[in-house]
């Protein structure tokens, strides 16, 4: 069984990627030293930013409405690495239109969930495969995908005829049944190992795609059964914003974004959703990146907790072109964040932090991008934040007033 596998690019995504431990796995280790007192903001250089938060835009409208519902429901998806701990290189994906969907799921299913009035989505990816896309015949994958209909009845007819047209794709893709789930559908090809299974419950349409190292049907099959066994209470725990309600969304609703250095001086960061489906394999997607958006713990654990270590108390991620910024639930949990994520590695160098930023980490990595070659990582109370620039003084520049931002917004 494969899945469609169209060319569908629009944005381009060479920045950095929706998920990306990198910009924030580098730093020195840090002691565990009592704050520093405030120093006098005036004094530190700033770039031509202006050191306070931005005011955030009231109207979001239509435009980014879907895009912020499908951003809220990450919450709703269980992380792969709960499903199997060895799907550790995972990728988060909003899927806010049927449009955006496509890469994820086979063209041919744009027309239903057109039909069936999408509202929103959300995709996690997790697999063993180093390079974060699994290998058909050498790796294991699974990516669960979760659509909110408009009701109950068309997500059932949605999970039906996403599943046809999926398997009408080959002639050689047979039935797989799942009796123990209700308005459930799967197929595969015995001599193709990745599966397809799909599944309504409440207004949501839940879709598997399991890629397997053998043709090996009842690996697949129970791989499937475990990700419906922790996704759906999942489901059932999750408030969805009503219809009416979506495009008074806030953009900023836990003031993340706020707090964090806009990518340009002055301007709001309006969340973006870019993709590239190059070198995509089918059902799995192109890179895919969101920026302006502010996820909850679930993407954000992504961000720092590794398989098997003791997950740190991370709330919140707001993400942007070049910043992140982390929110924990103490200063305690944040300063140990950032000790844990202060390994030095072969190709990352400590670099001089710039003056009057107490608890500022700049290094230097060689196998960043140009325009990201430059981090420097700032903490303040429970908030740790990561910039990134192309040259030593221009990321000084940003950490800087990123400092300057965080200490004014107290």
């Amino acid at each position: 069984m494969r899945r469609d596998d169209p060319m569908n690019r629009r944005g381009h995504a060479g920045r950095i990627p929706l998920v990306s431990i990198a910009v924030l796995v580098s730093a020195c280790a840090i002691a565990g030293v009592p704050r520093a007192a405030t120093p006098e903001l005036r004094a530190l250089d700033l770039g031509g930013y202006s050191g306070r938060p931005l005011d955030v835009p009231r109207d979001t409208g239509e435009t980014y409405a879907r895009l912020l519902e499908s951003v809220r429901m990450a919450d709703a998806v269980v992380s792969p690495r709960a499903v199997d701990p060895a799907l550790s290189q995972v990728s988060a994906i909003p899927v806010p239109t049927p449009t955006d969907a496509v890469g994820i799921l086979a063209e041919a299913t744009r027309p239903t969930l057109t039909a069936h009035g999408m509202l929103a989505g959300f995709s996690i990816g997790g697999t063993d495969d180093p390079s974060g896309s699994p290998t058909e015949g050498a790796a294991t994958g699974l990516r669960i995908t979760v659509l909110r209909m408009r009701d109950p009845m068309a997500a059932i007819d949605t999970a039906r005829e996403i599943d046809a047209a999926d398997a009408a794709v080959n002639r050689d893709n047979v039935t797989v049944p799942f009796p123990e789930y209700f308005a459930t559908h799967g197929h595969w090809r015995p001599r193709v190992p990745t599966m397809a299974v799909t599944l309504a419950h409440g207004p949501y349409v839940v879709s598997l795609y399991i890629v397997d190292p053998a043709t090996d049907r009842a690996a697949m099959k129970t791989l499937a059964t475990r990700a419906f066994d922790a996704e759906l209470p999942r489901l059932d725990a999750f408030t969805a914003t009503a219809p009416e309600a979506l495009p008074a969304l806030s953009l900023d609703p836990d003031g993340m974004l706020s707090r964090l250095l806009p990518a340009e001086p002055g301007r709001w960061p309006y969340p973006t959703l870019f993709q590239d489906e190059y070198g995509l394999i089918a059902g799995w997607g192109g890179p895919r990146r969101a920026t302006g958006v502010v996820y909850g713990p679930v993407v954000a654990g992504q961000l720092i907790n590794r398989p098997g270590e003791a997950g740190l108390p991370v709330q919140a991620a707001a993400v942007t072109d070049s910043t992140r910024l982390l929110r924990f639930s103490d200063a305690v949990g944040a300063r140990h964040a950032l000790q844990r994520l202060s390994e030095p590695t072969a190709t990352r160098t400590v670099v001089s932090a710039p003056g009057g930023v107490p608890e500022a980490v700049c290094l230097r990595d060689a196998d960043a991008a140009s325009h990201h070659e430059y981090t420097c990582l700032v903490l303040d109370g429970r908030y740790l934040a990561s910039v990134s620039g192309p040259t030593e003084p221009a990321v000084h520049q940003m950490a800087a007033a990123q400092y300057a931002v965080l200490v004014t917004a107290r």
